[in-house]
């Protein structure tokens, strides 16, 4: 089978199983809204993830056995194990419950507690993500760790509507990490990247991965007068890398991001209509998650506190990086890495990272 075959065939399959998703998600979103809060959708996910645990209640059998690992071990883990604070976004052999160990049944519950949490649009990007490792799983013979089955399941604590626990589902290039707590929800950081961000040649040309946030980051700066790019742009290059990553860089450094300070442009020295086109980029990163989650973090970001910066260049198809951040809210679009065609994107939080701000909330309300 050629290679160009597999991604239609893949991606096409993936984007039949999203369309059937969305209108069923459709109809339970409509619902949703009439919550009040996010409690059922805590409620949802609390279910979902005991569900997935109630399957390796029984400790190894049959096949662990003969390979010898504990699908119990790697799935649930210590709520305080230290890989809750931390995010893998390289091939890595990450703690959780690899797809590839899941029996069939588990799978199918793995996306169950993805469609818990993801909108129809951040389903399918994490879809998208994950077939886009098929195509560097065949180009590369170096050895990492690659392919759609290389994506991994933990669960932290104990799910259940009065417990402080979480979850993650990570793998090269996707991190989505939740922390639940009191009714509440967090989700940051949130990591998409892709390799290549654009596939340029066979019958997927033209395909882009997170083409909506990439259109809404080139079309606020495009908006700019003369004036407005020579406050925005920084000189030099722009990083090879996300700035609040941590990869090869020491433990100690991993929360130097939180204070780069203002850059750029203010978003509140924009015109309305600029403003709007910055709101755009908030509202791309954000919806990925369900109305719920998303409306809960779009009500407390200000689009007036924010800066945005570009560095590279203003070309579309060569390497350049950009962010939009705040007092709170931060993200980075990277798209510098294999000649501009190689992206990493994060959204995170300067005060709530990992459920830190649900572990405050619970303290204050302890005391």
């Amino acid at each position: 089978m050629s290679k160009q075959f597999f991604i239609s065939v893949s991606l096409g399959t993936a984007v039949f199983l999203v369309m059937l998703y969305s209108t069923a998600k459709a109809e339970h979103a409509g619902e949703g809204l009439a919550d009040s809060g996010l409690g059922n959708v805590v409620n949802e996910m609390v279910i979902a993830a005991n569900a997935i645990l109630g399957t390796v209640a029984d400790g190894p059998g049959g096949i662990e056995n003969a390979v010898g690992y504990n699908r119990q071990e790697l799935l649930h883990l210590n709520g305080q194990d230290e890989a809750r604070s931390n995010y893998v976004y390289w091939p890595y052999l990450r703690k959780g419950l690899p797809l590839d160990f899941m029996s069939a049944q588990q799978k199918i519950l793995t996306h169950k507690l993805l469609n818990t949490a993801l909108s129809s649009k951040g389903y399918l990007s994490v879809i998208q993500v994950m077939q886009l490792e098929k195509i560097l799983s065949d180009n590369e013979v170096i050895g990492f760790p690659r392919g759609p089955e290389n994506y991994t399941l933990a669960i932290f604590g104990s799910p259940a509507l009065d417990n402080r626990w979480g979850w993650r589902f990570e793998g090269h290039h996707l991190s989505l990490n939740f922390s639940v707590a009191a009714g509440e929800i967090s989700v940051t950081p949130t990591f998409f990247g892709a390799s290549p961000a654009q596939i340029r040649t066979g019958s997927m040309a033209g395909f882009r991965s997170q083409h909506y946030v990439h259109n809404a980051g080139f079309n606020l700066m495009n908006s700019f007068t003369d004036n407005q790019k020579s406050r925005a742009i920084e000189d030099g290059n722009p990083p090879f890398d996300i700035l609040s990553g941590n990869l090869n860089r020491p433990r100690e450094n991993w929360e130097d991001w939180k204070s780069l300070g203002n850059t750029g442009i203010a978003i509140s020295s924009l015109d309305p209509q600029q403003k709007q086109l910055a709101q755009h980029i908030i509202d791309e990163v954000i919806t990925v998650y369900r109305p719920k989650i998303s409306q809960s973090y779009l009500n407390q970001v200000d689009i007036n506190d924010l800066n945005f910066t570009w560095m590279g260049s203003t070309s579309d198809g060569e390497a350049h990086y950009w962010r939009l951040d705040g007092p709170d809210f931060f993200f980075e679009y990277d798209l510098v890495q294999s000649n501009g065609n190689h992206v990493h994107a994060v959204w995170r939080s300067k005060d709530g990272d990992f459920g830190e701000d649900l572990l405050m909330q619970h303290r204050q309300e302890s005391h």
